[in-house]
């Protein structure tokens, strides 16, 4: 072999080499933005107006269901190599309101879907886990920014006075 054609067979094998590093790196990337689209493309969540119709239809005794659904992107809270590891994907509540005639009260019945959530073992946030009961939906507002849109909380629920629904 000449000196050539030894340089060209080094050069084309540093590229081969860097396409396969390249694609190992990336595949778990492309894999996980798949996937979201995925879930993205079977989930419909109820956007703000909608769950505001459903807070003003529970308020009139009319019975109805909705499905909320949050998404949390993982990875660190900040490029420091010990920050802590955040929740990952799908957080899916499926609300049904509940209307007793006798009693006059409506409830929220939630059945949660975490199938596609995985929790942060250094900072969990809090979730429901299991179907429970929830007495309203409020708006939470911060007073300090004026337009601020505020945040959707499941209240008066069995396990906790309040669960973060929707920002």
């Amino acid at each position: 072999m000449t000196k050539k054609m030894v340089i060209i067979s080094s050069i084309m094998l540093v590229i081969v080499s860097m396409s396969v590093i390249v694609i190992i790196v990336a595949l778990p990337i492309i894999q996980s933005f798949i996937d979201y689209n995925a879930v993205e493309e079977e989930v419909k969540s109820a956007n703000r107006d909608e769950i505001q119709q459903f807070m003003g239809d529970m308020e009139k005794g009319i019975e109805k269901e909705i499905t909320v659904a949050r998404r949390f992107y993982g990875g660190r809270s900040s490029l420091a190599s010990n920050a802590p590891e955040e929740p990952k994907g799908w957080v899916i509540y499926h609300l049904r309101s509940v209307y007793d005639e006798a009693a006059k009260e409506s409830w929220i019945e939630v059945t949660p879907d975490l199938s596609r959530f995985k929790q942060s073992k250094d900072e969990p946030i809090d979730v429901i886990t299991s179907r429970q009961q929830c007495g309203y939906i409020s708006l939470k507002k911060d007073p300090e920014y004026i337009d601020d849109p505020g945040t959707f909380m499941l209240t008066e629920c069995f396990h906790r006075w309040e669960y973060e629904l929707k920002k």
